[in-house]
């Protein structure tokens, strides 16, 4: 056993999530972390982490964890900290149920496992864990559940809300229920015909003693194998529940969870619903939402087995992200103090593209109501820097179509344009036209007004939201928004306006190179992150930028085979810019945007294949896509095959290992392989 820690929250880079496309859980979202995947982490172990319900950016409990008393050795054991084997998965590509293993060694040697698996239901808003331990000592046992209640304490809600948790001792069952008042949570266990807890505690989370004591001290810490029963608490919390296991050599018991909002009454009878279900009903109903669901959309395309699995999974993780609002959040991930469980306009526009190009039209026409909805549309509405964003969006939303942050950038003004254009012009729907081009022509509007008086879009932030300048992928994007805009102008017969913008396009992409591209610099020559920047470590106007390949594709206002897009992917390959032993460039050379903080071997997914659909089309590597599709990107998977946003010089996951933006890049990819050209290519000149 490892020393005792009372820090739960430890580095983890999320390598599996799971919800339901269908049913009453559609929206709870939960995530799991395999510890062994990650080098900056001593444990081994593979451990459930943050559930949310009815919004994906609110978590309502995280770290699960389940531990193991053996009374005869004296010895309690963690999931996460004293696992010393473990794997985590899902059931297949296609039906993302969480398959958790982890293995334990004792004092005298004697082993263990833990086997957990876990679905959110489709008949209520619930989620159903079963548990199966195994040891190979008839010794006698206790097996603790604990875990931390994050169901208060949002910044950006009432800062006033009060988590308060207690156990309510119904006629035939235990049931500990957590509330910040509006949403609640409540916490049931199953076994042999029991659904009593054998102990139970709400504690303090990080107290480490006195009568107020968190229940991972009490339970982990103290290693006594009691619970000193606690009834209720309000504040920062955790809990804790036990399960009596006598001196058998096995046991398996259901862990259910129900969720409410504004009644705990409901929430206890979803988690209680969810035990008489059972779990392999449950389960049925799981796979069958999921294998409708897929049937809905395109069938994997035929570019070999790894290939395929790796495409749908994809999906299957573009869909287990779809919060309530019908739009996908960043990615069920919290580096460092920040957090990727809001909605990107940018992100929904490339999601938008990968679910066109997949059939999933539906999800499609959702992410793209999702932009008009929360478009800005009142004039006068400024940002801190003064600018009257009238017709934009702003940088980030929390769930419920709060702004978040709110810099300018401007592939989230041309983006959505694109994103209209192109699902219009992949469905033929001309409904779909008519009922956002009020959006698209405002957004339109607005770019034609951020002319800065020499034919160049005025400056704007960076697409990495680290530089204020003119930056080459924001001022691409908006040069594309502007073409897609005059086809869909000309479309509904506002030839002036289509003129108009063609025409303002053809003079920013004049004037391209002039401000993007520059010759000499200590890397060569390059297209820069920015011109004229504010801040930026190294100059972000003396670096070449990944980035940069997205004015080849998407955007096609450079052509792959541009002298100065090519002298840039060549670039690429510098071990300053790329990782060392694996095949993925970075966003920049000298990126400090890592787990560390400081400069690290490695790259970013999501820039390689941008960099590789320019070797592919401009000649400088026919095979770069193949290469991507059928074998590199297998490199930089989870155990559970999905794609991060940043692997390790060696192609570890280094964080963020559902990441959405790299898994509609796969979908992209895959695609424009099989079709044999890239998908998606906004218009030219």
């Amino acid at each position: 056993m490892v020393e005792p820690t009372t820090e739960f929250p430890v580095p983890s880079d999320k390598d599996a999530i799971t919800s339901t496309p269908a049913g009453q859980s559609q929206h709870v979202l939960v995530t799991a972390n395999r510890y062994a995947d990650n080098p900056r982490t001593p444990h081994q172990g593979a451990l459930i982490e943050e559930t949310s319900a009815f919004r994906s950016d609110v978590e309502l409990f995280y770290d699960l964890h389940t531990l193991v008393w053996d009374a005869d050795l004296g010895e309690t054991h963690d999931v996460r900290n004293d696992a010393v084997a473990s794997d985590l998965g899902w059931a297949s590509p296609t039906v993302p149920e969480l398959h958790l293993h982890n293995e334990f060694r004792f004092g005298d040697g004697s082993t263990g496992r833990l086997d957990q698996r876990l679905v959110p239901s489709s008949n209520q808003c619930s989620l159903l864990v079963r548990n199966r331990a195994e040891f190979d000592a008839e010794h006698e046992r206790t097996l603790f559940t604990v875990f931390n209640l994050g169901i208060k304490g949002h910044d950006h809600e009432d800062p006033h809300a009060v988590q308060a948790a207690h156990v309510r001792h119904e006629p035939d069952c235990d049931v500990l229920t957590a509330t910040d008042g509006h949403r609640h949570v409540a916490f049931a266990q199953a076994a042999d015909g029991s659904r009593r807890f054998d102990g139970h505690r709400v504690g303090t989370a990080g107290r480490a003693s006195g009568p107020g004591r968190s229940a991972w001290a009490d339970i982990y810490e103290e290693n006594d194998g009691w619970i000193d029963d606690a009834e209720n608490g309000t504040g920062n919390l955790d809990a804790g529940f036990g399960l009596y296991a006598d001196r058998g050599e096995s046991l398996e018991w259901l862990t259910a969870v129900g969720f409410a909002a504004g009644s705990e009454a409901n929430a206890i009878a979803h988690a209680r619903d969810a035990l008489d279900a059972g779990y392999e009903a449950e389960l049925a109903s799981f796979e069958r939402a999921w294998r409708e669901w897929h049937e809905g959309v395109t069938n994997a395309p035929t570019g070999g087995a790894g290939v395929d699995d790796l495409y749908e999974r994809s999906l299957t993780s573009l869909k287990c992200a779809e919060d309530h609002c019908r739009a996908m959040i960043a990615g069920a991930f919290k580096p460092t103090d920040m957090t990727y469980k809001f909605i990107w306009p940018r992100d929904q526009v490339i999601i938008v593209q990968a679910l066109a190009a997949a059939g999933a039209t539906a999800e499609a026409r959702q992410a793209l109501s999702w932009l008009d909805r929360v478009q800005i549309t009142d004039d006068g509405t400024v940002d801190d820097r003064g600018i009257d964003r009238a017709g934009t969006w702003w940088q980030n939303y929390y769930t419920t179509g709060e702004p978040h942050w709110r810099a300018l950038q401007l592939d989230q003004v041309g983006g959505p344009i694109y994103a209209h254009w192109l699902l219009w012009r992949e469905t033929g729907d001309d409904d779909l036209l008519d009922a956002h081009y009020p959006m698209s022509r405002r957004a339109a509007a607005f770019l034609l007004g951020w002319d800065n008086g020499y034919g160049f879009p005025r400056k704007h932030q960076d697409p990495w939201e680290e530089v204020w300048g003119h930056s080459t992928e924001g001022s691409a994007a908006a040069i594309a928004g502007l073409r897609c805009m005059a086809e869909m102008a000309d479309a509904t017969g506002e030839t002036e306006f289509a003129a108009e913008c063609r025409d303002r396009a053809a003079v920013w992409a004049d004037s391209f190179d002039t401000y993007c591209f520059r010759e000499g610099t200590p890397y060569g020559d390059h297209y820069v992150t920015a011109a004229e920047p504010e801040g930026g470590n190294p100059a972000p106007d003396r670096r070449p930028d990944a980035a940069a390949f997205m004015t080849y594709w998407p955007w096609n206002v450079v052509e792959a085979d541009d002298p100065g897009l090519v002298s840039t992917v060549e670039l690429a390959d510098d071990p300053a810019w790329r990782a060392e032993d694996t095949p993925c460039v970075g966003r920049y050379p000298e990126d400090r945007y890592t787990p560390s903080g400081g400069v690290e071997d490695g790259g970013w997914p999501l820039c390689e294949g941008y960099a590789d659909v320019v070797r592919w089309q401009s000649g400088v590597d026919p095979d770069a896509i193949e290469e991507y599709v059928t074998d590199h990107a297998a490199e930089w998977t989870t155990s559970a095959g999905l794609l991060p946003e940043r692997v390790d010089g060696d192609g570890t996951v280094a964080w963020n290992s559902n990441l959405q933006w790299s898994q509609a890049v796969y979908v992209l990819l895959v695609e424009s392989y099989l079709r044999g050209e890239p998908y998606g290519l906004a218009p030219g000149e």
